[in-house]
């Protein structure tokens, strides 16, 4: 049987509502990971931004999509069910929270003068220093580079 023209497709209600429900727990776990140690979160628990970003893909999946406009433009033509615009402002609300979170995460982070804590640089040099996530240990870029293998360098601020 065909869907009725004046319901709201039940895939991208229950794809949008899964979506912002699992965001609203994995926001209320990142801020209390944050309160307990802002200095740990981020290199310790920022994963938990893993969960977020598969909860986005497996929406887009459910909607045959791959990009957030191909999603929107999904959503924009059942926007005037209300089921449909309840999920969506639910998102936009979640947005709006996770970027508020993380601009306060970023300001736990900064020193009195302002500037983000640690070292930053405008260009990359193989004599740069990082953290390896695996062991715990400061490398150099060049250390990476000369072991002969095609390194892809992962820096993740935000998902939305």
């Amino acid at each position: 049987m065909a869907q009725v023209q004046d319901e709201p497709d039940q895939t991208l209600v229950s794809g949008l509502g899964q979506l912002v429900s699992l965001g609203n727990v994995l926001l209320e776990k990142a801020k209390q990971e944050a309160e307990e140690s802002l200095e740990s979160f981020v290199p310790n628990k920022i994963t938990t931004l893993f969960g977020l970003i598969t909860a986005g893909a497996t929406l887009y999946k459910s909607l045959g999509v791959t990009k957030k406009t191909e999603a929107e433009a999904i959503w924009q033509k059942s926007y005037h069910h209300a089921a449909v615009k309840e999920q969506v402002d639910e998102l936009l609300q979640l947005e709006t929270n996770w970027d508020s979170f993380l601009d306060g995460v970023d300001a736990g982070l900064r020193t009195v003068d302002g500037q983000p804590a640690g070292k930053t640089t405008d260009r990359l040099s193989p004599d740069n220093t990082f953290t390896d996530a695996r062991s715990g240990k400061s490398v150099t870029l060049g250390q990476f580079l000369d072991q002969g293998q095609k390194l892809l360098l992962v820096l993740i601020r935000h998902f939305g």
